[in-house]
């Protein structure tokens, strides 16, 4: 017979722990209202340097004497405090602190009616907001190719051109060794310069000569946007033929590893050049490895943007491992606290609000491209205010993957006013790719290492470009969301709109675009409530440098094709 162990075990009573009564109550809802919402799920972003400013107001039968904000805003992740709200009278109270740093941060009100001897629960959910760093706030980015731009040195001469454009962010495509596809989102060894970028003259390695280039941009105020490729690499790299079982396997594949691929037009398009990492590895030692040298790889590369005050761009991240991200994420914003975190991720506003509320995303890219005619371009722009308090896109002309405006549009010519829509009509972060200056035909193929590559009309709008790019650096008003009203009555061919400054108020324009590459229109716009009860105002037009007098609420103009209209609305003192 067995005698089971257990049953000579002496039965000890677990001890019950005790309540500590803390005079907190739940309060109804609906007793009070919020300057924030507070459904479940929202969520709303600032900037570091904006403080966060909250209202709350109680009927005056039901006036709190005290309220309080408890919250993770001011300490570490997990350690909350409290701050008291100003009573202002009449059962409103209000609070304004500044964040001491990025990230997403939880919060919520309690009250008490009787200084403080019984405590009230908001009966809302938790409310979250999002500090993003201050350097998103203005972002003109330059897309520069490596592959076309001669060596090391080539670049950092690139960056007088940049600056002198008013271009405050480069974009630098992969710089790491290239596979034998030669294309830059194929890396063969994740921590070296490819040999094709190195000077010649200059007999230091690559990290020396490249480190260089990253003082040389911090010297003269430009960001560094590194790439960073997190989904897969070259078949023949150096981590694939040391360690092979950190890729999804395909027995079908000569050397065992799943290709990458995309869908296109219902058609799935397999990249030949690249395998899959496998973050989700079943193996917890195998997948622990994996995750640590990953993360490395990104903070490698960190490190030189963080340098500039720049950022980090995850390529396809919506098709990237959301447990991986989310730790990779954190480990940046511990190890470099004001990066800006820049993602390529396509997918439905639902899932981008889940996603941004979720992972600390500062920016998303924008898709105007896939906008092109006025009317749904119109559209977009609404779209990117209205979601401006949870979500910020930045807004380029074009990307390296796409065409350029002249072929995606017709005419190089279009590449203006598609900029200037862009960079003013949206909410402060833009950016063009190398070339859509000169006029460039076709897009410019960034993978191949040609060195060079030449333009039939070099420079051909630098200057509308230098000013438009002035514009946006110098008015606040052009950083904000939700201070557009389109004033074009629906126009299928122009785009109009009043902006008026919030910081600002003072500051106030109207901006008018023609997208139409072949044909000029009249159009009458209705500018009600522009003059604010004056007889007039003056229209400084900041492009041409021309000046009209407004004297009633229509303003009747025409503009010639890809012209555009910046004017500064200004009252006589």
């Amino acid at each position: 017979m067995t005698t089971l162990a257990h049953s000579k075990a002496t039965l000890v009573r677990r001890e019950i722990p005790p309540l500590k009564i803390h005079n907190m109550q739940i309060a109804r809802k609906g007793l009070h209202k919020h300057s924030w919402s507070t459904t479940p799920g929202a969520f709303f972003r600032i900037f570091k340097e904006d403080p966060l400013t909250l209202e709350v107001t109680f009927p005056e039968e039901n006036s709190s004497s005290r309220v309080m904000l408890h919250t993770n805003l001011l300490s570490g992740e997990d350690e909350w405090g409290e701050l008291e709200f100003r009573n202002n009278g009449s059962g409103n109270f209000s609070l304004s602190v500044k964040p001491r740093r990025c990230g997403i941060f939880l919060f919520k009100i309690k009250h008490s009616p009787d200084n403080g001897k019984t405590w009230y629960w908001d009966g809302c959910p938790v409310s979250k907001v999002i500090v993003d760093p201050e350097s998103a706030r203005d972002i003109r980015m330059y897309t520069l190719l490596p592959n076309v731009s001669g060596h090391i040195g080539d670049w950092m001469g690139a960056l007088d051109h940049i600056h002198d454009l008013g271009f405050n962010t480069v974009h630098l495509l992969p710089v790491t060794t290239m596979d034998y596809s030669e294309s830059p989102y194929a890396a063969a060894d994740l921590f070296s310069i490819d040999p094709s970028f190195l000077n010649p003259s200059d007999s230091r390695d690559g990290l020396d000569q490249f480190e260089d280039f990253v003082r040389a941009a911090r010297k003269k105020g430009i960001k560094l946007c590194v790439d960073l490729v997190l989904n897969h690499i070259g078949i023949s790299s150096k981590m694939a033929k040391c360690c092979p079982e950190w890729f999804v396997a395909d027995i079908n594949e000569p050397d065992g590893l799943l290709r990458a691929g995309c869908w296109h037009m219902n058609k799935w398009i397999k990249w030949e050049d690249l395998g899959i990492i496998q973050y989700d590895h079943p193996e917890p030692t195998m997948r622990q490895e994996l995750w640590t040298y990953m993360k490395q790889y990104a903070l490698f590369w960190a490190n030189y943007a963080a340098y500039t005050d720049g950022m980090v761009r995850f390529d396809n991240l919506h098709s990237g491992n959301r447990d991986f991200m989310a730790e990779l994420i954190r480990t940046l914003r511990s190890a470099y606290p004001d990066l800006i975190i820049h993602a390529e991720f396509f997918t439905d506003s639902n899932t981008l609000l889940k996603t941004s509320a979720k992972y600390e995303l500062n920016l998303l890219l924008a898709n105007p491209w896939e906008h092109p005619f006025a009317e749904l371009l119109r559209e977009y722009l609404r779209y990117l205010h209205e979601i401006s308090k949870n979500i910020r896109f930045l807004t380029p002309v074009t990307t390296h993957d796409t065409g350029a405006p002249a072929q995606l549009y017709g005419s190089p010519e279009a590449a203006v006013p598609r900029y200037f829509t862009l960079a003013l009509f949206a909410t402060g972060q833009t950016g063009m790719v190398q070339g859509t200056e000169h006029g460039v035909l076709e897009k410019i193929d960034f993978i191949g290492r040609m060195h060079s590559v030449s333009f039939p009309t070099p420079n051909r709008y630098n200057a509308l470009i230098r000013k438009i790019n002035q514009l946006l650096a110098n008015y606040d008003l052009f950083h904000e969301g939700g201070n557009i009203r389109f004033v074009d009555q629906g126009h299928g061919a122009i785009i109009a709109a009043i902006r008026e400054g919030r910081k600002n108020p003072a500051e106030r324009f109207l901006l008018v675009s023609n997208l139409d590459t072949v044909n000029p229109y009249k159009i009458k716009l209705e500018l009600s409530g522009v003059l604010q009860g004056k007889r007039c105002c003056r229209l400084n037009e900041m492009i041409k440098g021309d000046t009209l007098a407004l004297e009633s609420e229509t303003l009747e103009l025409e503009v010639e094709p890809c012209g555009i209209r910046a004017y500064q609305i200004i009252f006589q003192q």
